[in-house]
């Protein structure tokens, strides 16, 4: 009987060793609640009815994070690399709405974080919208967060679907031709690092928000003539 006893023990010892490395050894990156929502609207220009065309330079994206630290250096430089990497020019703003309709415009807005620590791995997960307007138009995405947005995981997509109405909204009042404008959310972006790897969470979360930016600039780029 004490022979069974210790086989087992020894059998379970075993088992959550096993256990125990395959968790300390994961690492993905995964989100409760996602989506997107884009919207590409281009009126012909026709200067008899004062439409015109935006923004002034297409070639400068201006970028704006709003997220608490260290996860804002993080994403800052992952969007940047999307910029450069077609071939465009990353400009950092402070005050984002300075510089309106002259260079597209990208804006990462993430008021919610939270994080667990455990013995075998860390995690770090972020909520927030990432709004993208060709046309560069900055003043909508601040006027809808300063009204107050609710962030939770059955209210965040509605939140997101507030940006481009409003800026589609604006940009037709102002008769700028090109509207199109993209919006990613995700409600507990969570990225998960064993602590046998060698992966960094922010650096995880931060490409994975950089990948739809790559996918909205592609969008625009087989959109033009």
């Amino acid at each position: 009987m004490r022979c069974l006893l210790l086989v087992g023990g020894i059998l379970l010892i075993l088992v959550a060793s096993v256990v125990g490395v395959a968790m300390a050894s994961e690492s993905y990156v995964i989100s409760d609640v996602s989506g997107g929502v884009q919207h590409g609207k281009t009126t012909t220009v026709d200067n008899n009815y004062g439409w015109k065309s935006a923004p002034e330079n297409p070639n400068v994206v201006y970028i704006a994070v709003w997220a608490p630290k260290p996860y804002e250096g993080y994403i800052q430089s992952a969007l940047v690399a999307v910029v450069r990497k077609h071939g465009l020019k990353p400009v950092i703003a402070q005050n984002i709405t300075a510089y309106g309709l002259k260079g597209r415009v990208v804006l990462f807005y993430a008021p919610v974080i939270s994080r667990a620590d455990y013995l075998l791995t860390e995690e770090r997960s972020i909520s927030g919208i990432l709004y993208y307007s060709y046309a560069g138009d900055a003043e909508s995405a601040v006027e809808v967060i300063n009204s107050g947005l609710v962030f939770s995981a059955t209210e965040i997509s509605k939140s997101a679907d507030k940006f481009c109405g409003a800026s589609m909204g604006r940009l037709t009042k102002l008769k700028i031709a090109n509207q199109t404008c993209d919006v990613a959310y995700w409600w507990n972006l969570k990225a998960k690092v064993g602590k046998l790897k060698s992966g960094n969470p922010y650096e995880m979360i931060a490409n994975e928000i950089a990948s739809q930016l790559d996918n909205f600039i592609k969008s625009d780029e087989s959109n033009e003539p």
